[in-house]
């Protein structure tokens, strides 16, 4: 019996051309995507980059525009010490607002002037900021209180905790107290139903079962109406 000529026109020829093309398309569909991935690589960097320059670029403008002459008088070079990590966060940003007032520092170059004095987990918060939150103070201030600070519960915890030992003298202990009462209350707004609100909110969780109270505030309720649906 006589072998065909050619074999082109049988199925295991037609499965081998088949198989070579679904190869074909699939290495193109990876060079595809790595070219979209090294596209979407650069645009990355390049985006980082620019947000560098920006600030890089700010800060250098701050520099620059900083009044030098002596009759800005000597507040407007008060020193500022970097952020230890025995400094209170709270303590601290409000000391820079303080300082940043006496100087007479225009608003907008609080946060040039605040980032290279944190350290630690703040500077960890301001460095996951975008350029434009990391340059706008407020945006700056909440992210390392954030990350640092204490919560509103944690306020109302030390409120209620400080005596007279811990604070030494009776008129740093009236201040600790009105400092966390203050942290606590208007955590949530100033105005006085807001206030009556955190208020009643501590005083019903109080008087729960323990079980009870504790399932509540493990899920730290922000109103009174949320603690009553938990319990």
């Amino acid at each position: 019996m006589q072998t065909p000529a050619g074999t082109s026109g049988s199925p295991f020829a037609e499965i081998i051309t088949s198989l070579a093309g679904l190869h074909q398309e699939h290495h193109q569909a990876l060079l595809d995507l790595r070219a979209d991935h090294d596209r979407r690589f650069q645009a990355m960097m390049q985006a980082q980059q620019e947000d560098r320059e920006l600030f890089r670029s700010l800060l250098d403008r701050e520099v620059r525009t900083r009044p030098a002459s002596p009759s800005a008088g000597p507040a407007a070079h008060m020193p500022l010490t970097k952020m230890a990590p025995t400094d209170d966060p709270e303590a601290f940003l409000d000391l820079f607002e303080r300082t940043a007032e006496a100087c007479g520092w225009p608003s907008d170059s609080w946060p040039v002037r605040l980032i290279p004095l944190l350290s630690g987990e703040a500077q960890k918060a301001a460095q996951q900021l975008p350029v434009p939150n990391l340059l706008v103070y407020a945006d700056l201030k909440r992210a390392v209180l954030q990350r640092v600070g204490l919560s509103p519960e944690q306020h109302r915890q030390r409120f209620r905790s400080l005596d007279l030992a811990e604070a030494g003298r009776p008129f740093v202990l009236a201040q600790q107290l009105r400092d966390s009462c203050r942290k606590w209350l208007l955590a949530g707004g100033s105005d006085a139903e807001s206030i009556i609100n955190t208020v009643v909110l501590e005083q019903f969780v109080s008087r729960l079962p323990k079980k009870t109270a504790q399932w509540v505030q493990s899920h730290r309720p922000a109103s009174l109406d949320l603690a009553i649906q938990l319990a």
